[in-house]
Parts: C-alpha cells; structure tokens; sequence
C-alpha cells in the first residue's frame, strides 16, 4: 500500500473523527477497494459453502416433513394397530380384516403396507406399496388418470418414472398403471404404490385375510380389546424413525459446514483487522478511539456475510432440482443463515480487532511497510 493511500486513509479517519464525510462507511469502502480479490473470493466461498448448508437443512426438512405428508394424505384422524406395534409402516404386526367391522362410532377400513421392490426395465428400487378398497376410506387424490377399480391395477407416485399405461413390475406380479399421484413417498423418497387390498393379500400375505392396520375416521366410541389407536402425527414420527442415523449425519454435516463457513469468515476479518494496524495507529495518533475501527471491521463482516448468504440463496435455486434426493428448504432457513453468518463475522472481528488495538501510534508517522 503507497503512502498517499495511508495518507488518504488517515484522512478518512480523521473526517470521521470530526464528524465529517460518513468516515466509517468510507474506510470500508476504501479497504475493500484494495482488497477487492480477496473480498470476492471469500464472498463466493462462503456462499458454496452456505449453499450446501441450504440443501441440508432442506433435506433434514424433508425427511420430517415427508411421512406427514404422506400419511396425512390418506384422508383418517387415527390409526387402530395391535397393542405393541411401533407404528404402520415399521411394524410387521398383523390383524384379521374382519377387526375393522369391529370398531363403533367411526368409519374404518383396512389397510396392508409392506415395502417392496418395483422393477422398471433392469432396475430395481424400493417401494411402499399400500392395499385398500378402492371406494373405502384411504384414496388419494390422483394427479393424473383415475384410482383403482379393479383387480391387477395401480397408482404410483410420480416419482417412480412410470407413466399411466405402464405395466408396474412389482416382485413376480405385475399390475397396469391407472393413475398417478405426487409427493406421496416414504423413507427419503421411496415412492408409494397403490393397489386393491385383495392384490395387496396375495402380494404380501400370499392370500390369506389380513392387514397391517385399521384406518379410522372420526372418533370411535370403542375399540377392540388388544388394539390401540394413534394419531397421524404418531404414525409419521414412528416412520421418522429408521433415517434417525440419517438425520443425525446429515445434522453433522451441517455443524462441520458451519465450521468452514466459520473459519473462511473468521480467517478473511482477522486478516482485515491484522492489516489495518496502521489505521489504529492513526486513530490513537490523532487523539481516537478504536470504535471507528471496530466498527468498519464490523462493517465489512456483515457485508460479506450478507452478500455471501445472497448469493447462496441463488445458488441452492439451481443445486435442488439436480439433487439426487428430494429437497425442501424451510422459509426460516432464508433468515437463519445470513443471521448465523453476520453473527460469526463479528465475533472473528472482536478476535482480531483485539490484537490489532495494541499498536504502537508510532507507527503512524513511520515509513511505509512499518
């Protein structure tokens, strides 16, 4: 840095000083100015970094918020299980059909989950298949085509690959898709398929009059001893429970990320505080204090942070669609990132601003490179 930009500089400081000209504001500016490689640098940094903290806060989010969906879609307040069952799509509990005919007071309908394996071409993947009557209590709405009325006929989620038309190859069976649904997937995207419950015995039970759990509307006035009910926010939490590991990595990832978030903001503001010794000797030589300083490292924080958080959120836009796994990022995460980021910065230049505060104001009037 030449002497008439320390000279400039040192003006700046001492405007603000005497309450002219926006020093503080100025002095950021200036800096950045012959720092502007490194400030984008950072800035664009942070931002790869904050974009993939977006994505896993909105893949931690959609494994919450994925079971909810789905089991609220099946249109019941409650779900009737054997005592001791964890919950309808973990639990390999069984019950008689003819249990349902036994709950008074509210509609009820059984149904068979199992998960299975759908082949399309030479692939395979996991699915959830689901077993009901076609009229009864439990029919989703379809996005395309129609519900099943018939024996040998499916509706799959869109996330699948198939099409209505297509011949869904479900282990040896295969049944004709009639209808399509959206966003009705279970264990981080596995789709779900829809069948009558008869096709549903044979695939699963090999034919015998059973089900995995009753589907109950309203509230009944009794249940049948040895059998409990749950609510749909029960059922979703116990499906939760199988990515719990999951969850607890993708959290872990999210922690190791802030900490490189952390150490690139901290790292570029604690430089910045380093290299601007000589601006608080010329604050202390000119009778100041360090808040003008402190306050333009503080500036300069919160500008990188924000642009970097700005940035980001443009960045995730167009990392979601591409990403293997259905991502849904919360509205919170929009204002808890920059408010992270921003909070991070400042305390990196505390750190720094202490350890560029013990400079000698000699060094004001020294030559350059001093």
């Amino acid at each position: 840095m030449n002497q008439s930009t320390e000279q400039h500089r040192g003006q700046v400081l001492a405007d603000d000083r005497t309450g002219r000209g926006g020093g503080v504001v100025l002095l950021t500016l200036r800096d950045l100015q012959f720092r502007i490689t490194r400030f984008g640098a950072t800035v664009v940094g942070i931002a790869v970094v904050l974009a993939l903290l977006f994505l896993m806060t909105g893949l931690t989010e959609q494994f919450k918020r994925e079971p909810r969906r789905t089991v609220s879609g099946f249109a019941a307040d409650a779900w009737m299980l054997p005592d001791g069952a964890s919950g309808a799509f973990t639990s390999g509990a069984t019950m008689p059909v003819d249990v349902a005919a036994q709950v008074t007071g509210a509609e009820a309908a059984p149904v068979v989950i199992a998960r299975h394996s759908l082949t399309k071409g030479s692939e395979q993947r996991d699915i959830v298949v689901a077993g009901m009557e076609p009229s009864s209590l439990g029919a989703m709405d379809v996005t395309d085509g129609s519900l099943v009325s018939a024996a040998g006929e499916a509706v799959v989620d869109e996330s699948s690959g198939l099409d209505v038309g297509d011949t869904a190859f479900v282990g040896a069976t295969s049944y004709s898709v009639v209808g399509l649904i959206d966003q009705r997937t279970m264990f981080a995207g596995m789709p779900m398929l829809f069948i009558g419950i008869g096709d549903a015995q044979d695939l699963v039970y090999r034919g015998q009059d059973l089900a995995t759990a009753v589907l109950v509307s309203g509230e009944p006035s009794s249940v049948p001893d040895g059998f409990v009910l749950l609510e749909n926010a029960e059922v979703a939490e116990d499906a939760t429970r199988p990515l719990e590991r999951s969850i607890s990595s993708v959290n872990l990832i999210r922690v190791l990320l802030w900490f490189v978030a952390a150490l690139i903001i901290g790292t570029m503001t604690y430089l910045s505080a380093l290299e601007r010794r000589r601006d608080v000797a010329v604050l202390k030589a000119i009778g100041g204090s360090n808040r003008q300083l402190g306050m333009s490292i503080a500036l300069q924080g919160v500008l990188v942070a924000l642009l970097a958080a700005a940035l980001a959120s443009l960045l995730q836009v167009f990392m979601v669609p591409v990403f293997p796994l259905e991502v849904s990022v919360p509205t919170r995460a929009f204002l808890d990132v920059p408010a992270i980021a921003v909070v991070v910065s400042l305390l990196a230049g505390v750190f720094g601003l202490r350890k560029a505060v013990g400079v000698d104001p000699a060094l004001a009037f020294s030559g350059p490179g001093a």
